[in-house]
């Protein structure tokens, strides 16, 4: 890692590196007239008519707009839908309490928008009516439904199968669909598998807050090799307490007939004291968080970096401060601790304690280097890359030999220091790998002297693990792909800082790889209060190092 307020280090010895929106909701944005001065026009409960024309403002996306206000009340779940034969609509709805939900088309095969939902506070919410496309002009219908707060169709109890019939049962006027309903307590990880021999299912399973999951063909054919690919399944994490509506549509609106739904639940993690809860990791929940963290900015020889030690010490911090870790989940190895024996028996100590459902996370923040490849010539620059720990460097052949030995579900190794995207190639090679460095191979990694950290990479990491990543949506899950999203969208917020204009050094960006971790993986669950409420966000700790 090169730090970014002193004297450059020599090519071969600079090192440390550093370091959404929920519901996949993107804002319809402005056009040419400001979003404050658009006019608001009043909606009420039941139906009214608007007509989109070529002298209303348009948005980002270059369609036209209006925006409707109502007085909503959280003691009345209401259904929002927007219809029209002239054009496609598209609609957000805004409001009190971070309320940010939008649609496209209501379900499969259908062009209505809708969004149903419970108000989570009393107040005036928006409704951003507009279209799909980009210049479309025509009458809509905009049409405001009182709902059953207790839900409406079939219901049943998660854990229980289900029955019912596509065409029969739980039909909604005007709604397409088998409407069915359970409830289910914030923090629940549930799996809905609905399954027919009669027709092609699509599951939408839709959430208190307006949240909605949907679900086409599974792929699989089940634990027990009986179902069908066609058959539909939905894991979601319940972001709320309440109860959730699951809607069966038949694929392309056509056939009908029995079906099945099967259901499982995984409990909230509740904390109990400071005592860190059980079974909070992996994709199939039982597991434990286990940890290395190494990080030296006192070097002997290789000069003084910038808070690398530190962000060893705070991620370590990080994981306690979020209840996933208590100390012996973790090896904390700042500066002179940072040996190559220590570095590497900790991860040996891993590879003993990681069961099948564990997690592991090992990282680094240093010095990288570059040496010449002169043990088995698999390096297509012939370079190996090296972490340089306090005594010695190990090589990135020497490190993934030694985390081989770890059989955890999910490994997950983290590198913020110069050239450390070289360990990308040698290290993704298993299913259950992942890993996030702070620079190409052929890159240096700057210190992170504005955040006030060793690197761009450990402070986004940090700031991660504290709960910031658990955003698509906030869940209290956190997902592989929510983890990697959320250092990707650090490192473009923190693009200038890391490549100032006019600077003509090759550019810093990260580099992740996450192999066969696909994106919805679990990697931890965050525990929740006894009322299955998320506790707020840790404070951010800062360095100990003088600014």
């Amino acid at each position: 890692m090169r730090a970014t307020s002193t004297v450059l280090l020599a090519l071969s010895l600079a090192a440390c590196g550093g370091a959404s929106s929920p519901n996949g909701t993107t804002p319809l944005g402005t056009g040419a007239v400001a979003d404050a001065d658009v006019e608001r026009r009043p909606a009420s409960m039941g139906s009214q008519q608007g007509t989109l024309t070529a002298t209303d403002p348009i948005n980002d996306g270059r369609a036209h707009y209006h925006v409707w206000r109502i007085e909503l009340s959280p003691s009345q779940r209401v259904r929002i839908q927007m219809s029209s034969t002239a054009i496609d609509p598209l609609m957000e709805v805004r409001g009190p309490g971070d309320v940010h939900l939008r649609n496209d088309d209501g379900f499969p095969g259908m062009l209505d928008s809708i969004v149903d939902f419970l108000p989570p506070v009393a107040g005036t919410y928006e409704i951003w009516t507009t279209t799909f496309g980009a210049g479309e002009t025509g009458e809509y219908s905009l049409s405001i439904t009182p709902r059953d707060a207790a839900g409406v169709g079939v219901p049943f109890e998660l854990g229980q199968d289900a029955t019912a019939v596509l065409g029969r049962d739980g039909m909604q006027e005007r709604l397409p669909g088998t409407w069915m309903r359970f409830s289910g307590n914030a923090g629940s990880i549930v799996r809905l598998r609905v399954t027919s021999q009669a027709f092609d299912t699509i599951a939408t399973l839709i959430g208190p807050g307006g949240q909605t999951w949907i679900n086409d063909d599974a792929n699989d054919v089940g634990p027990n090799g009986d179902e069908r690919s066609l058959d539909s399944t939905i894991v979601a994490a319940l972001p709320t307490t309440g109860v959730y509506q699951l809607v069966v549509t038949p694929y392309g609106g056509q056939g009908g007939g029995p079906f099945r739904v099967r259901s499982t639940a995984r409990p909230p993690i509740v904390l109990q004291g400071d005592a860190r809860p059980e079974g909070l990791a992996g994709a199939n929940g039982g597991g434990r968080l286990l940890g290395v963290y190494a990080g030296i900015t006192a070097y002997q020889g290789h000069g003084q970096l910038y808070g690398c030690a530190d962000d060893a010490r705070l991620l370590g911090e990080a994981m306690r401060a979020a209840h996933l870790q208590d100390a012996s989940d973790q090896l904390v190895l700042p500066d002179g601790l940072a040996t190559r024996e220590a570095f590497l028996g900790g991860i040996e100590q891993m590879a003993q304690l990681a069961g099948p459902d564990d997690v592991v996370l090992v990282f680094f923040s240093g010095h990288g280097q570059q040496v010449p490849d002169e043990e088995n010539g698999d390096e297509l620059d012939q370079l190996d890359e090296t972490i340089v720990l306090f005594d010695q460097a190990i090589r990135d052949d020497e490190l993934v030999a030694a985390l081989d030995q770890i059989h955890a579900g999910t490994v997950i190794l983290a590198l913020d220091s110069c050239h450390s995207g070289g360990f990308a190639r040698d290290w993704v090679t298993r299913p259950g790998r992942m890993g996030v460095f702070s620079s190409d191979e052929d890159v240096l990694s700057d210190t992170a002297e504005p955040h006030r950290a060793g690197g761009y990479l450990s402070w986004h990491l940090r700031r991660g693990v504290l709960g910031e990543a658990d955003a698509r949506p906030h869940d209290g899950v956190l997902h592989a792909g929510e983890l990697t999203d959320y250092l990707n969208d650090g490192f473009v917020a923190d693009h200038r800082l890391m490549n100032p204009v006019g600077d003509l050094d090759p550019e810093q960006r990260l580099v992740v790889r996450r192999g066969a971790v696909t994106w919805d993986q679990v990697l931890w669950v965050y525990p929740r209060n006894p009322d299955f409420t998320l506790p707020p966000l840790p404070d951010v700790p800062l360095m100990s190092v003088a600014p």
